[in-house]
Formats: structure tokens, sequence, C-alpha cells
């Protein structure tokens, strides 16, 4: 709800980070059960993963340091993970 009001607020750099910060919480122990339970094949479909979520994490940090976010800027950085879905399917 505070994001929502942040939005209309036009905070809207507070808002993602809160939304990020709770995705990023909330994630953290289905993270850690999955790390302990699963195997280490470093196969490609994993660095494939790696590689683009490296690529789109120094994007938005770029975006966010800069202090240009908008609509359109985060659209571009979201359109890495369609592109990593692609090539998902042909590797």
């Amino acid at each position: 709800m505070n994001a929502i009001i942040w939005v209309r607020q036009g905070k809207e750099n507070m808002a993602l980070a809160n939304i990020s910060g709770a995705m990023m919480i909330q994630a953290t122990v289905p993270t850690a059960c999955g790390l302990i339970g699963t195997p280490w094949l470093f196969e490609r479909p994993l660095i494939l993963a790696g590689g683009v979520t490296t690529i789109a994490v120094s994007a938005l940090f770029l975006i966010f340091r800069g202090g240009r976010v908008t609509g359109k800027r985060l659209t571009w950085a979201s359109l890495l993970y369609l592109l990593f879905a692609g090539a998902l399917m042909l590797a």
C-alpha cells in the first residue's frame, strides 16, 4: 500500500525501492532452500540466466544511479528477460 501512496505523491523511486526490498527479503528463504537442495551443474541455461541477470542488474544500476528512471527505460530493461526466455527455448 505504501508503494501506491508514494507513486500518487510522485515518489516513484521510493515506491520501487520499497517493492524491490520486499521482494528481496521474501526471496531469501526459498532461494537458500533451493541452493541447498539443488546440484550445482553449470549448464548452458544456468550460464545464460546468470549473464542476462548481470546485464539487467547493471543496466538498472546505471539507470537508477543516474536518476533517469522512466517507464520506457524500465520497459527496455524488462525486455532482457524476454530475450532470456527466447534464448532458453533455443538452447
